[in-house]
């Protein structure tokens, strides 16, 4: 019949199909640019998209996210609010169970989607977590013997012995630290003045252990407070970097700024557009 079309079984009219709602097409891939991939993912984009970022989830936030959730009220403990105090020991079941898992987690997944950089750093500093919430745990035995019983936890990890000895694993870590900032201006610069905060964090909790070491306490909490304002500075630079990636995850209309330095080695290069970035480009968008 005239003015009517078949599909299928049915007959429509057109004035009925012109009711129906329209049909939009989903894409089922999205290809992000450099930009948008070293913001999500804190890890440069050096050849091209893997096929698994398209598959699976994103799991920076994760690692992000257990990274100020931990360190945040670490911070607020070294520098003694609200009467908190004992170098962090009550966060020994946070260290191990929240941080330390959630770290090593994110790392192993960013490791399967081929980010480097991230699932070195969610590496290490879960495995610090779980290092720190150890030391503090009476069943690994690691503070007791320089107790003068041997068998004081909470009296060895303030004697003498333990600071003097622990302080060399702050100092190194300060220097992985300052690695990793010399990594993320390839990244953005909240980034950046993240890890320049940890250098800071670590250096001075090194130099705190020192002081304490020699029984200088006036100074050795000073240097303890001066670490845990530090680490506030990172963990509120890492809220709000969390807060600008998980924002772009939703397609949310407010992205906020975050300081995107992707693009200034490709200029110091006098690479702007590198090829390999196009050709994975046009490679995940055919796929």
């Amino acid at each position: 019949m005239e003015g009517e079309i078949t599909r299928g079984d049915s007959k429509f009219s057109h004035s009925e199909i012109g009711n129906m709602p329209r049909l939009a097409q989903i894409p089922t891939s999205v290809t992000l640019s450099a930009e948008q991939f070293e913001k999500l993912y804190l890890n440069p984009m050096m050849h091209r998209q893997s096929k698994l970022t398209k598959n699976l989830g994103n799991p920076t936030p994760l690692g992000l996210g257990a990274f100020v959730l931990t360190a945040s009220p670490l911070a607020c403990c070294l520098m003694s609010w609200r009467g908190a105090g004992g170098g962090g020991a009550a966060f020994s079941g946070v260290l191990i169970l929240f941080g330390g898992l959630l770290l090593v987690l994110s790392s192993i997944l960013e490791f399967i989607l081929g980010n480097t950089f991230s699932s070195v750093v969610f590496g290490h500093l879960g495995a610090f977590c779980l290092a720190f919430g150890a030391s503090m745990t009476p069943a690994f035995n690691s503070a007791a013997p320089y107790s003068p019983s041997t068998t004081n936890t909470l009296a060895g990890l303030h004697s003498p012995g333990f600071v003097n000895t622990f302080a060399f694993f702050f100092l190194f870590m300060a220097l992985l630290m300052l690695i990793y900032t010399i990594c993320a201006t390839r990244t953005n610069l909240i980034y950046v003045a993240i890890f320049l905060s940890l250098i800071l964090v670590f250096s001075l909790l090194a130099a705190a252990y020192w002081q304490l070491g020699q029984e200088n306490e006036v100074l050795g909490n000073r240097l303890t407070v001066g670490a845990g304002a530090a680490l506030f500075l990172a963990t509120m630079l890492g809220f709000y970097l969390l807060t600008a990636m998980l924002l772009d995850s939703v397609g949310f209309p407010l992205s906020l700024p975050i300081g995107d330095l992707s693009g200034v080695w490709n200029r110091i290069n006098g690479q702007n557009n590198p090829q390999d970035l196009e050709s994975g480009s046009e490679e995940n968008t055919k796929g």
